[in-house]
């Protein structure tokens, strides 16, 4: 989609990247929120709005060589871990346009506690208790031998990787050279803040959700 951040986006003149900052701008755990880019027009904007909106924000300018579709996603997060010596990383994206204040609040929260239970990083997932089959039409989490139709609640659930958001310390990226460490803390969630915009037609949708939302007196920060 050509530019799917920063075209406007439920009265949001500058679009994702502008909700998404305004929403990040509100949590007051964050120190530093630094945006990737190659995009003159997203590091623009970004630079302006950091400085009448929020000091915090910053623009990294990122390699042209990691902004190409062919680059593969274990280059950028190895890059991403050499921004920062230390501190934690909150990896997120400006298409998840229901993440909230709130939720990021819910996150770190959440990632502080797993942390002092021993897991090196947290990463969002999504709740599959569902009938899944694999390509050759056959279930793939259950047995149908046993049950041809087992009650959805007895499978065995799985778990999605929705990418609303991954928190892990900078030096734990540059020891594993990933984003999501050896012992990971799985935060489930679902409903509207897992949504994500790939294509025009969800844009269209999430921007519609959205509209309707604010319209009920709904907060989108």
């Amino acid at each position: 989609m050509k530019n799917k951040n920063t075209r406007p986006f439920a009265g949001f003149d500058n679009g994702l990247l502008e909700l998404k900052l305004k929403q990040l701008s509100r949590v007051k755990a964050i120190d530093e929120i630094l945006v990737s880019t190659n995009d003159p027009v997203v590091s623009t904007f970004t630079r302006n709005f950091g400085e009448e909106y929020d000091q915090r924000i910053k623009v990294e300018e990122r390699p042209d060589e990691l902004g190409r579709s062919s680059t593969p996603m274990s280059e950028f997060i190895k890059y991403l871990g050499t921004l920062r010596d230390e501190g934690t990383m909150l990896m997120t994206h400006v298409t998840h346009p229901f993440v909230t204040h709130s939720v990021f609040n819910e996150l770190i929260g959440s990632w502080h506690a797993a942390e002092a239970e021993g897991h090196d990083s947290l990463l969002t997932m999504t709740k599959l208790h569902t009938f899944l089959w694999d390509a050759a039409g056959q279930p793939f989490n259950y047995d149908a031998s046993v049950e041809k139709w087992p009650r959805s609640q007895d499978i065995d659930p799985l778990y999605e990787i929705n990418h609303v958001a991954y928190l892990i310390p900078f030096a734990r990226v540059r020891e594993v050279g990933d984003r999501v460490g050896e012992r990971p803390f799985m935060y489930e969630m679902d409903g509207e803040a897992v949504m994500d915009i790939d294509w025009e037609d969800q844009f269209d949708l999430l921007q519609d959700i959205a509209l309707a939302k604010i319209h009920r007196g709904y907060e989108l920060l």
